[in-house]
């Protein structure tokens, strides 16, 4: 079946080469910047298209792949055209399949597939996606044929409600973009201490990445450390101490979160001081 994209920023360009690399027929890219079709067709040897329409009768599987605001003008644009028996995805984390509004008169079939993964360059991302999972929703004629689709590239899917795709987004936020905003606090309060940004970040580093994988080895509740699972009252007070009074809510509900895993990991441990401390705080 051939693959057309709408959109050639780094997500199309990552998805076609994968694609692409892995003996999937990638037919080409449709862009409103015609030069960034060109220079995407060239990446993954495929066509680059002037003409909407075109790209659209060409292609049995239509990937729309540009900013979430656009995802419905692009819709209301294809949907004029011939789309029988199209199969018509979107790559966002947030939106859901109903994005494409009357589709079921137009005999053609939605889904939302987002690939989990952060596409920070268009031409490296490639590379780092074969162990990655995709989330899929959509049309029930062909959902379990697009999830054979993924799973032959090597990858792993996961299927849910399209009535559950804002809370599906607001877990991968949580754990990529609202992790770097931690990171960034984690870096500042060095930088208080007389450290460069650049080297406190160079010296976070060995320990962020730690946890991470030692969160993939053994999981969240064994992979917890620090003063919380040790039940160190006296430390989360000097904490408290040295925190901008603009950060103690989060590190407040933070903790509390962390209390509750490592209740789970120390089932005999007394932790119902440090509860009521920070309850209280």
């Amino acid at each position: 079946m051939n693959i057309g994209f709408i959109g050639a920023g780094k997500v199309g360009f990552s998805l076609g080469k994968y694609f692409s690399m892995k003996n999937k027929k990638v037919e080409g890219y449709y862009s409103r910047n015609y030069e960034s079709s060109v220079e995407a067709a060239k990446f993954t040897n495929s066509k680059a298209y002037r003409n909407l329409e075109e790209l659209v009768i060409k292609n049995d599987i239509i990937f729309i792949t540009t900013p979430d605001d656009t995802i419905k003008d692009i819709w209301e644009d294809i949907k004029k055209f011939q789309i029988e028996g199209k199969i018509i995805c979107h790559t966002s984390g947030s939106l859901s399949s109903d994005i494409f509004s009357d589709i079921d008169s137009l005999g053609a079939f939605q889904y939302s597939i987002h690939p989990m993964f952060p596409f920070s360059d268009k031409y490296e991302t490639y590379k780092k996606l074969n162990n990655i999972h995709f989330t899929i929703e959509g049309h029930d004629k062909h959902l379990s044929h697009m999830k054979q689709f993924l799973e032959s590239l090597g990858n792993k899917t996961l299927s849910i409600g399209n009535d559950k795709k804002s809370l599906y987004h607001l877990g991968n936020v949580t754990v990529s973009n609202l992790v770097i905003a931690l990171i960034e606090s984690g870096c500042n309060y060095l930088e208080e201490c007389g450290i460069n940004k650049s080297v406190a970040l160079e010296a976070m580093y060995p320990l962020i990445k730690s946890n991470i994988e030692n969160i993939g080895e053994r999981g969240i509740t064994s992979s917890l450390t620090g003063p919380i699972e040790r039940g160190d009252i006296e430390t989360i007070k000097k904490h408290m101490e040295a925190i901008p009074c603009e950060n103690k809510k989060l590190y407040k509900n933070l903790s509390l979160k962390l209390l509750g895993i490592a209740k789970n990991k120390n089932k005999n441990r007394d932790y119902s001081k440090l509860q009521e401390y920070l309850e209280e705080i």
